[in-house]
């Protein structure tokens, strides 16, 4: 009689890089109206080629268009300003605000390095501290929600965890464009360590699943929130809709929950990122609370690089029929508004 043969134990699945988000051929946005994305990707492309030494000096220039070119982004962020740094006067805070404008600059010169330049000349610009943290909280198995927030340094921040080598998943939300938003899931699904997947911002089914597999995820859940179980917390000592996941999802997965936050380096020649435990307690069962603590970090470390945080985004944009800051405090109309 023959011994049988077993059958050969299958391979294990490869982790779908773009949770099954699809991403078209690049050749099926050739239309006319997909070339001004064009255009603006080959001069993404060449941004990679200018020194680091000189971007500072262009981020200036290019920065001081923009704040012509784009009243919108101009008024949000000197609304913002004015609400969080009262002690500001008018002057302090439109420098402010055109150091935001270099910043936001300086992050396109960042995510062109990252999209076209060399991935090891970036990795050397890097450090992070804090690993041993990170990887004792995936040692517990129970996974690690690793925390940020939204800064013009993000896509460096996503990067350095992917240089070193591990393989966290990060939240993203989707571009408008489906040009970019196909080009940006290719670029990055090349650079990221096996494992490491982007999750959609709507995707918190597969956040879940990270977590309770014992992954990591990056999640930035500091802007404007008004969907189910919103809280209203101050910011700044300014009330904002607030997002409550980290305790939801910390009580629900039993997951470690530590936080990340990135740093452009004064001089503009590199970057410091820092893993920090979480406060004692934290969370607790109260997410109004948690959400403060959490709200007080960013505090922390936008005063210590405060044209760095996004300013230009609407926090303080309140819910249908409350007084609108950004329209001089009429009220504001419809949810979509």
């Amino acid at each position: 009689m023959s011994t049988p043969v077993p059958s050969p134990t299958p391979p294990p699945a490869t982790p779908d890089p773009t949770c099954g988000v699809a991403v078209p051929a690049l050749g099926t946005f050739l239309a006319p109206r997909h070339w001004p994305v064009w255009i603006a990707l080959g001069l993404l492309r060449l941004l990679a080629l200018v020194p680091w030494s000189w971007r500072r000096g262009l981020a200036r220039g290019m920065a001081a268009i923009g704040w012509v070119a784009a009243p919108r982004e101009r008024h949000t962020t000197l609304v913002n300003l004015a609400a969080c740094f009262p002690e500001l006067d008018a002057a302090g805070r439109r420098q402010l605000a055109r150091e935001h404008f270099a910043s936001l600059v300086l992050s396109v010169f960042e995510t062109a390095s990252l999209w076209f330049g060399s991935r090891t000349a970036v990795q050397r610009r890097c450090t992070v501290e804090g690993l041993d943290l990170l990887r004792a909280g995936l040692a517990r198995g129970k996974g690690v929600l690793l925390v940020s927030a939204h800064f013009t340094t993000n896509e460096m921040a996503a990067a350095a965890l992917w240089h070193a080598g591990l393989p966290v998943d990060v939240m993203y939300k989707r571009s408008k464009s489906p040009l970019i938003q196909a080009y940006a899931l290719r670029k990055r699904a090349a650079s990221a360590p096996h494992g490491a997947r982007m999750i959609p911002s709507e995707g918190l089914v597969e956040l879940l699943r990270t977590l309770k597999r014992g992954g990591a995820v990056l999640y930035a859940p500091d802007q404007r929130y008004d969907g189910p179980g919103y809280v209203r917390v101050p910011f700044f000592g300014v009330p904002a809709l607030a997002n409550p996941g980290i305790t939801t999802l910390a009580r629900a997965t039993g997951c470690t929950v530590l936080f990340y936050f990135p740093r452009r380096l004064p001089d503009g020649s590199g970057f410091q990122m820092q893993v920090l435990a979480a406060p004692p307690y934290f969370p607790s069962t109260d997410p109004a609370a948690d959400v403060g603590r959490y709200h007080r970090l960013i505090e922390d470390q936008v005063r210590a690089a405060p044209a760095q945080y996004l300013w230009s985004y609407k926090r303080f944009r309140p819910l249908a029929g409350e007084p609108d800051p950004y329209r001089g405090g009429g009220l504001r109309g419809s949810p979509q508004a």
